[in-house]
């Protein structure tokens, strides 16, 4: 009898579960967009530059401090002198860690402009695509969380949008303002 009913419940609900409309969903890689576009390469290349010129700041004021420290341990540096470098070393290792942290938050600042320059260019072009295709739903690829059922699919997304920004700034169109400021407030009128 309870065989009977799960199958009359089963066959009541399959017909209800099968009219209801499919969810169309799009995935995008934005690293795939970012290293296959040459408009993306154009908006992160300043950032590149920047991180190059930021390690080797990083990179001399460590070989300094192999300096210093090689000057420490020589055998020929009297008390006085050790004393000394002692403190540049330490004076040194303070400057260093605060050469890092300034270093990071410029980088991170320069990786937050470019990444908002991307989203502001990318959304737009993005939106129309999806609208194309008439998708209910934009994902964006995270490999930490998400398996590829087909990963052909991501790929050809992200290329078609890649193409796509590239095709609306190949003149070399600068990008939009991202906040345009507001007009300054007329002075009051002097009575």
């Amino acid at each position: 009898m309870r065989r009977f009913v799960t199958t009359l419940a089963l066959t009541a609900v399959l017909p209800a579960l099968a009219q209801e409309p499919i969810t169309r969903l799009g995935v995008f890689a934005p690293e795939r967009v970012i290293t296959t576009s040459v408009r993306a390469k154009k908006v992160f290349a300043e950032m590149e530059v920047l991180s190059k010129t930021l390690r080797e700041k990083i990179n001399a004021k460590a070989e300094e401090m192999q300096k210093l420290e090689q000057q420490i341990k020589s055998p020929a540096v009297t008390e006085e002198g050790r004393a000394k470098l002692q403190r540049e070393f330490q004076d040194g290792e303070l400057a260093f860690k605060r050469l890092q942290e300034d270093s990071q938050k410029e980088f991170q600042t320069a990786q937050q402009k470019a990444m908002g320059q991307f989203n502001q260019e990318i959304g737009p072009i993005l939106l129309e695509l999806a609208k194309e295709l008439k998708l209910q739903m934009l994902l964006q690829w995270n490999e930490q969380i998400m398996i590829p059922v087909d990963a052909a699919a991501i790929a050809s997304f992200s290329d078609e949008l890649a193409k796509r920004y590239d095709k609306k700034f190949e003149s070399g169109a600068p990008a939009p303002a991202a906040v345009p400021k507001p007009a300054p407030k007329p002075a009051p009128a002097k009575k």
